[in-house]
């Protein structure tokens, strides 16, 4: 994953749940991951961290966003693809249905004290969430402020 760090890999328990193989170890909370690498909670490790908390919080449900101006083009792109005047059944999910985010405000991920704070995509709708998590309890997610 990263120099310095061991083998840390995203998968799914035999049940479906997210889990977290580190170094040949399976977890399933953050708080078994830092009981094994507590460096992951350090900054220099952030992006990793994120990754780590939102595969299990989320599994394969948001995508860290670790690049927001590449996610910032490529909403904008797909949003401006879509036909306002379309009439489109109900339920089918477009970024039209929900506006643009405040772009403004998103950061690669980020520790600010004991406090994680990432940016993620909801994979099926397509908009940002914002994430924040005190070490050791779980991710909060809410919706990026949309726009018309």
């Amino acid at each position: 994953m990263a120099e310095g760090l061991p083998p840390i890999e995203m998968d799914f328990a035999a049940h479906g749940a997210p889990v977290v193989i580190v170094a040949e170890q399976e977890v399933s909370s953050t708080v078994d991951v830092l009981r094994i690498v507590p460096a992951l909670s350090d900054p220099k490790w952030v992006r990793a961290y994120a990754g780590v908390v939102n595969h299990l919080a989320q599994g394969d449900d948001f995508k860290v966003i670790m690049d927001p101006s590449a996610f910032e083009t490529n909403y904008r792109e797909t949003y401006n693809a879509e036909d306002p005047q379309e009439q489109v059944p109900p339920g089918v999910v477009r970024l039209r249905n929900f506006g643009i985010p405040d772009f403004s405000s998103m950061h690669p991920p980020v520790m600010t004290g004991d406090t994680l704070v990432y940016f993620a995509e909801n994979l099926f709708m397509g908009i940002p969430y914002r994430a924040t998590m005190e070490k050791g309890g779980n991710p909060a997610y809410t919706p990026v402020t949309m726009r018309e």
